[in-house]
């Protein structure tokens, strides 16, 4: 899909607008309090009510993470990487496949557990 500045957009789990497109590939991205900036432009994905409905669900199970005892120390940058690759997943896949709920649901539950490492991602930050 072809982007352009203005767009409304999901990105990781976040809604928000695209802010600058550059000839070398480089985007950023605004939802309001940050601007993001890389090469972002292949985890873009257009803001539907399908869309926000799909990274609000996900973020829900991240946030609640973050309530969780001892959670201070957990790998926030790897386990939000796991989770916006499950609404990445969520978006492109079909309504019928809830495996992405499920894996997130999932991780919330052995993260309370605190298995060391969930789905390849390790739980607490290296020291």
């Amino acid at each position: 899909m072809t982007f352009k500045i203005g767009d409304w957009v999901v990105y990781g789990l976040k809604t928000g607008q695209i802010k600058d497109i550059r000839d070398d590939g480089i985007a950023e991205f605004g939802d309001g309090f940050t601007v993001t900036s890389g090469r972002l432009i292949e985890d873009f994905r257009p803001l539907t009510l399908r869309s926000k409905r799909i990274v609000e669900a996900i973020d829900t199970y991240y946030q609640r993470l973050r309530d969780q005892d001892g959670s201070a120390g957990f790998n926030f940058p790897d386990i939000n990487r796991y989770f916006s690759g499950l609404v990445l997943y969520a978006i492109d896949g079909s309504d019928e496949d809830d495996t992405a709920y499920h894996k997130a649901n999932e991780f919330l539950k052995e993260a309370r557990e605190y298995h060391p490492v969930i789905a390849g991602v390790r739980l607490f930050r290296p020291r």
